[in-house]
């Protein structure tokens, strides 16, 4: 039963932060809150696509929330990544930067993203990525 509680508890906070990222995707995306630098938002979320393009998931999840922690292994996290690896070749750039931000009302919880677009030798990656206030990886996405 503990056990029980514990899951449904970690697929709450999931789904929560599954809504407030949902949220900072919306097409009429949100400035980013004043809490965030603009500048250090960016360059975080910079460092996770070196990561990604390095392979090193564990360095990716590292960065995370504890409830991204809880709920992502290195295992699911390269079965998702490497299918793009294969099909996109080696990283060329970032080609385009949006800078989000949203405040969850209920909570009152701001959170800062980007989604940035990144060119491969055989391709394109959209990656939106954000954080928490404390600056720690909340969402991953790649597309």
């Amino acid at each position: 039963m503990k056990n029980f509680l514990k899951r449904n508890a970690i697929l709450c906070r999931v789904t929560v932060v599954l809504m407030l990222v949902l949220t900072l995707t919306a097409c009429g995306a949100q400035p980013l809150p004043e809490q965030f630098d603009e500048e250090t938002v960016k360059a975080e979320a910079e460092k996770a696509i070196g990561y990604f393009n390095d392979h090193d998931y564990q360095s990716i999840i590292d960065m995370g929330s504890d409830v991204f922690q809880e709920v992502i292994t290195v295992d699911n996290f390269a079965s998702q990544s490497e299918p793009y690896h294969e099909k996109c070749g080696a990283f060329q750039e970032i080609v385009k930067t949006i800078v989000v931000g949203n405040v969850d009302q209920e909570t009152q919880q701001a959170f800062g993203g980007v989604v940035m677009i990144g060119s491969y030798e055989e391709g394109t990656i959209q990656f939106t990525i954000a954080f928490d206030e404390d600056m720690k990886l909340v969402q991953f996405i790649i597309r």
